[in-house]
């Protein structure tokens, strides 16, 4: 079998279907579907055991006493048989064509360990598709440690690199990963980029395209969409340093400016979160720039961030506005760019 699709279930009863259904339209055959329902609440596990009757030999179903989403996934790659292990989420959608793309770019690339590919970004609230410029060229290959370089460098700078949605992987660099994940069950912020550190240390060839395969669905009724000062607490995890640690010694990147490019990220996980707060309608801007304001202050180490060279330019910027407490200019700052954005948009189309 060339692909198993694993996808953990939790509360989706709503998109479950419609997400399964994207799989069973692909125009290729050699895969199957795990579906790990991590004791849902909600009938999402008769969902599943219906698919299941349905597609027998197609669709497993694994059900699991709720125990969150790492244990979920490790029981999910425990039970994959396919050469590649693809991710899904239960409220997002597999592009028309994906199996049999990634199919022919196996065979036409040398079979890399990883295919990175590309996502578009729709909203359930009817706000236009989004898709991010290229991280790379079409079909750029990663060969070696030294090849991978970039790709290490973009783990630690930033989240462009974490999405298992976003990546087709070698079932065994998943299975082999002999690493000890119960530190990090208390605070499963950031999840993706764990379990994507192994896989990527040991890939000895990695591709990239620029073609999007999964169509990620931003929720009018996310987490994120309540205003809750617990989860853009976890956004700054420390531990994540820990877990981090044994990988970028291997990379040879364990010194003290991967470091503070590794905090950097954190950081800009919770500041990236206060401002989707601040842009969005709907919240108690008085409660957020309170929040926003406290943060900082307990965190002066912003100030020696906006000053690093190690940080671009806009990075820097943006750690100086959050520092100063200047959160009506960054906001300004943000509408002014997305306008300007648009605009080149039309200005494209026409």
């Amino acid at each position: 079998m060339e692909f198993s699709i694993l996808m953990p279930v939790y509360k989706a009863r709503e998109y479950l279907a419609e997400s399964v259904e994207s799989v069973l339209r692909q125009d290729f055959s050699d895969w199957e579907l795990v579906l790990t329902e991590d004791g849902s609440p909600d009938d999402s596990g008769e969902i599943c055991d219906r698919f299941a009757a349905d597609f027998p030999g197609r669709i497993r179903v694994l059900h699991c006493p709720h125990r969150g989403t790492i244990p979920t996934r490790r029981e999910a790659i425990r039970a994959a048989k396919g050469d590649v292990i693809l991710w899904l989420d239960s409220d997002d959608l597999m592009e028309p064509g994906t199996l049999s793309a990634l199919h022919n770019l196996r065979l036409s690339a040398g079979d890399p360990d990883i295919i990175l590919y590309e996502f578009t970004a729709f909203y359930d609230d009817g706000r236009p598709n989004d898709r991010r410029p290229p991280l790379f060229a079409d079909g750029t290959v990663f060969e070696g440690e030294s090849a991978k370089k970039p790709l290490y460098e973009l783990y630690i700078r930033g989240n462009q690199l974490d999405a298992l949605w976003a990546k087709a992987v070698r079932r065994e660099l998943f299975q082999e990963d002999p690493t000890d994940y119960t530190p990090y069950l208390s605070n499963p912020y950031g999840e993706d980029a764990l379990h994507g550190l192994y896989p990527l240390t040991r890939a000895k060839k990695v591709y990239y395209t620029a073609r999007p395969f999964c169509r990620y669905r931003i929720r009018s009724d996310s987490v994120m969409h309540e205003f809750d000062t617990a989860r853009l607490d976890q956004r700054f995890n420390t531990g994540k340093f820990d877990f981090f640690r044994p990988f970028m010694e291997k990379w040879g990147l364990w010194d003290p400016e991967h470091l503070l490019l590794l905090k950097a990220s954190s950081y800009r996980g919770v500041l990236d979160g206060i401002l989707y707060f601040m842009m969005e309608e709907g919240y108690d801007q008085e409660a957020v720039r309170r929040y926003a304001k406290d943060f900082v202050c307990s965190h002066p180490e912003l100030k020696t961030l906006s000053r690093s060279s190690a940080l671009s330019p806009k990075q820097r910027a943006i750690f100086a506005l959050f520092a100063g407490g200047h959160f009506r200019l960054l906001t300004a700052a943000i509408r002014l760019r997305r306008r300007a954005a648009k605009k080149a948009e039309k200005n494209r189309e026409n």
